[in-house]
């Protein structure tokens, strides 16, 4: 009491420090705390503003692959028409016993592939009594409508044309006395006629060659084949490596069998695609002559292993967030350690295991270099492993490091659709880890 009075306080009364000050009363750290705290929330802040950045300009440049014209059935036909020259200008004189050139010649070509072909009769020269059509390039067409025609017949179809191929048309008057000259028409091309819906039913993905095509189910499935198979590679050795580490290793060596273990998921994925190409694939060919240069297996073999590291660590993180209180309990029960670690530790960790299967897959479906390399770019809808394939992030690889990604046309407006897709795809798996983590979680005391 004497104290309280003597320090004029009132008795009874402790001081506390202010909510918010450090308990040193130190200005200069406090005001260092504030200046951290807005430097993370800025970094925070740039960091959402440019994922949400990133996904926008994916899904705009998407929108406008399903949206634009190549895409839509906006434009189901084209024309193309040519006008001959004056008489005086063209090479047979209106005199020339040979018929004069025809004097309009006009294309159209629609995209149920037929090219339909209109003239008029030569205004000078030699009466015609037939009239010769020809086309350039003419393999597949079928001419049968338009070979041999009379002098009544100014028009004729063509028929089996390419779609999105370019073509030349040119028509000659022909009498007795000779062949008129031919009226040609500048290159026109057969139009596509591909819907949305078409990314989705088709069965083929061809964005160079015509006709084009653009159903991703060859680039999906060789995607999945390829996950599917480097997580069978992934799953046992990552659990098992897992399990060692978390219940036989002695902790000196778990402190140096782990980290030598994720040094794997530091080596570059280039360096894995070059050992997939000139090293797993030669083996592979020692076993079967059906193994081909380039084939999925290789390529799954090795990014399995790629995705070793990750699926171990986590899956090892989580038995070891298992209470030692559970182990103790089995092996009071005289559970052996292999028991203790199957029947006890697995079960108790199992959303943190699936979770890192979850997340491995999402980083199988998501590798790029690897496919690329070693999987081939064959884009042709397979099951089979042995062969070439294509995956979404080899094609949008292989299509960005060539000469046909020219903003605005189709080929590189599919690069965003695929990325859309692509992104689709890890999204759901990432929620589906989320949810399997929050629903199979096992809260311990």
């Amino acid at each position: 009491m004497l104290f309280d009075k003597i320090i004029g306080d009132k008795p009874g009364v402790i001081k506390t420090p202010a909510a918010g000050k450090p308990l040193t009363g130190s200005g200069n750290k406090y005001l260092l705390e504030r200046l951290v705290k807005w430097v993370l929330f800025l970094l925070a802040t740039v960091s959402v503003l440019t994922t949400v950045g990133i996904v926008s300009v994916l899904l705009f440049e998407g929108v406008r692959f399903f949206t634009a014209d190549f895409y839509q059935e906006k434009r189901s036909e084209l024309t193309a028409t040519s006008e001959a020259p004056s008489p005086s200008d063209a090479t047979v004189a209106p005199d020339s016993l040979a018929p004069g050139m025809i004097p309009v010649l006009s294309v159209r070509s629609t995209s149920d592939a037929l090219i339909h072909v209109a003239w008029e009769e030569p205004a000078y020269g030699q009466p015609p009594t037939a009239y010769d059509v020809s086309i350039l390039p003419s393999l597949g067409l079928d001419l049968t409508d338009c070979s041999n025609l009379p002098d009544e017949r100014t028009s004729c179809v063509i028929s089996n044309a390419g779609l999105g191929r370019s073509y030349r048309v040119s028509v000659a008057a022909v009498s007795g006395a000779g062949k008129g000259v031919a009226l040609e028409t500048e290159s026109f091309q057969v139009p596509e006629e591909v819907v949305w819906y078409r990314y989705l039913t088709d069965t083929k993905w061809r964005t160079l060659l015509v006709p084009r095509s653009y159903g991703i189910w060859p680039l999906l499935v060789g995607t999945m084949m390829i996950a599917v198979l480097a997580m069978l590679v992934a799953v046992p050795l990552g659990l098992l490596s897992a399990i060692f580490l978390s219940e036989y290793a002695h902790p000196r060596l778990r402190a140096i069998t782990k980290p030598i273990l994720e040094v794997l998921a530091g080596i570059p994925t280039v360096v894995y695609g070059f050992f997939a190409l000139f090293f797993i694939t030669p083996l592979l060919r020692t076993i079967s002559d059906d193994v081909g240069i380039f084939n999925a297996l290789s390529a799954a073999i090795v990014m399995g292993v790629m995705i070793v590291p990750m699926v171990s660590s986590l899956s090892e993180d989580a038995m070891r967030a298992v209470p030692i209180s559970l182990r103790e309990g089995a092996y009071a029960l005289g559970a052996t350690k292999l028991e203790v670690a199957i029947k006890v530790v697995v079960p108790a960790a199992l959303s943190g295991i699936v979770a890192a299967f979850i997340l491995g897959m999402s980083r199988a479906v998501g590798e790029t270099m690897i496919v690329f390399i070693a999987a081939g770019q064959n884009e042709k809808l397979t099951f089979n492993p042995l062969e070439p394939v294509n995956t979404m992030t080899g094609f949008m690889a292989s299509t960005n490091f060539s000469d046909n990604a020219i903003p605005g046309t189709a080929q590189f407006q599919a690069l965003f659709a695929v990325g859309i897709t692509l992104f689709v795809i890890t999204l759901l798996m990432n929620m589906l880890s989320q949810f399997l983590v929050s629903r199979f979680r096992e809260v311990y005391e």
